[in-house]
């Protein structure tokens, strides 16, 4: 059995294909089918993740890790315990652990392979430290897929359309991407064109929620609610506040009551306000569906569905603004929150070829190129190979020339982002590439880099005259050399994951 994760910012889901051919979520230990992704570090060699977490993220703050895929693919320590220091990729790898080891007790089947849903427009490095989250968790990931081409898939199996301009509006806990598709059939898909948020949804909501409170009790009654005195307190906002997102949603207006001292107060926030404090945030998400609409070379009367993904894309402020800028009703057809998870189980079937192939192209997230030397100023700035929507798999490929005579050697560093600047853009890998001797002056020098359908890099360098070829395997100057993540797998063997 594969199994389809959708790792959330703020929720993660598990899916699976039935004996009938159907995409099912899997219920966690503790009878929900969300997941919450934050992880708690109980004791040395003891992790929680789930709902217990949560509710301790304010409490013990120190103890608890929340939103970690919003530091996916940098080379930083989150946490450590004793003597342990743990990545990113170490974090998340708990909460795969966490939504496997359930899976596999709900279905009473072992898994070992997994399919894993990433942002749109998540850069190689952070797809990179995903697949490593996997490997460090004990199970393989056999593929990756975007977050909004997951949901299509899922929209298609349900659906019998054929020749359909899809919009596919994916507003979850921490990010947002906005992906165009052409359905051309159930199991063909073609993206036209995607954009994204790194730091947009409900959390974000949450957090204005909680700011619009304390400000509240600062103002009234000169209490400052995020002094470490109030932090049980803060704790209940926080719940509260969610609880209060929700409700809004139904109600002109919700109240948080709390009790801080001898004071009793029930703070009422109105519909209105809340769409106020969430405005911003939806309009930079509608810039992002023009820049996609744009890119696939389309209208907004072109667009034949509109499909709402992640959580807080239910949020009727949310769904009347996309109406009003599409011209068309959102389709309720698929759950949101569970649609993403539900295609990539589709997608690792296919994978397998237990069913009927899925056949979908998608397109490169971000520009890749090389740093070069501009003859005219002598700086360094970003050549561009492999443009941003190109579709995969996808081919750059552009000639450059020996600096001098007998050249010993070639820095090449590969570059992610779309500016010529260096300071604007990624450098996600380096290269130190020996020459033959006797290169002559203005030699030749072919570059090409590759993108597999999963983003992967692979770079290959030629220079005809001389007869040299090298082909460049990506160590990403960002993620973790094969030989840590395997140590890390072995040290995380003895951390109990509950």
């Amino acid at each position: 059995m594969i199994l389809g994760i959708d790792l959330g910012t703020t929720y993660s889901v598990g899916a699976y294909i039935d004996e009938e051919g159907n995409p099912q979520v899997v219920q966690n230990n503790e009878g929900s089918r969300l997941t919450p992704s934050v992880v708690l570090f109980d004791e040395e060699d003891k992790v929680v993740v789930g709902e217990v977490a949560k509710d301790n993220s304010v409490i013990r703050p120190e103890d608890v890790i929340a939103a970690v895929k919003s530091h996916m693919g940098e080379k930083v320590v989150i946490k450590k315990v004793g003597d342990k220091e743990y990545t990113p990729e170490m974090i998340s790898s708990f909460i795969i652990r966490k939504v496997v080891q359930d899976a596999q007790k709900a279905l009473g089947e072992t898994i070992k392979e997994v399919v894993i849903t990433v942002p749109a427009y998540f850069s190689a490095a952070q797809r990179q430290a995903t697949m490593d989250a996997a490997k460090i968790a004990g199970v393989s990931a056999i593929g990756t897929i975007n977050e909004p081409t997951a949901a299509a898939l899922c929209f298609a199996h349900q659906n019998n359309l054929e020749n359909q301009n899809i919009l596919v509006y994916d507003l979850g806990g921490g990010t947002f991407d906005v992906t165009i598709l052409n359905l051309k059939e159930k199991n063909q898909i073609e993206v036209l064109g995607t954009a994204g948020l790194s730091e947009a949804g409900g959390r974000f909501f949450d957090i204005s929620i909680v700011d619009y409170v304390c400000d509240y009790m600062e103002d009234k009654y000169d209490i400052d609610l995020r002094d470490e005195e109030y932090v049980d307190d803060l704790q209940d906002i926080m719940i509260k506040a969610e609880k209060v997102k929700i409700q809004l949603s139904n109600v002109e207006k919700a109240a948080i009551s709390l009790r801080i001292g001898k004071i009793k107060e029930n703070i009422e926030i109105s519909k209105e306000e809340f769409e106020n404090m969430i405005a911003s945030t939806y309009q930079k998400t509608e810039r992002k569906m023009k820049e996609a609409i744009k890119m696939a070379n389309l209208t907004t009367a072109d667009i034949d569905k509109v499909l709402l993904v992640g959580g807080s894309s239910r949020i009727p402020y949310i769904v009347e603004q996309v109406q009003k800028f599409i011209g068309k009703e959102p389709s309720r057809e698929i759950n949101p929150a569970e649609a993403v998870a539900m295609g990539a189980a589709l997608y690792a079937k296919s994978i397998k070829k237990e069913e009927e192939a899925i056949n979908f192209t998608d397109v490169c997230s971000h520009s890749l190129g090389v740093v070069v030397i501009n003859p005219e100023t002598g700086e360094e700035e970003n050549e561009k190979l492999l443009l941003k929507n190109s579709k995969l798999p996808a081919e750059g490929k552009k000639s450059f020339r020996t600096m001098g005579a007998k050249q010993k050697k070639i820095k090449l560093q590969l570059t992610e982002g779309e500016f010529k600047e260096i300071t604007d853009v990624t450098i996600i890998g380096t290269f130190e590439i020996e020459l033959p001797p006797d290169v002559s002056k203005n030699e030749k020098v072919e570059i090409t880099i590759t993108l597999d359908t999963n983003q992967m890099i692979h770079i290959h360098m030629e220079m005809a005259e001389s007869g040299f070829v090298q082909e460049c395997h990506l160590k990403r100057d960002i993620n973790l050399e094969e030989e840590v993540v395997e140590n890390m797998t072995g040290i995380m063997r003895d951390v109990d994951v509950y």
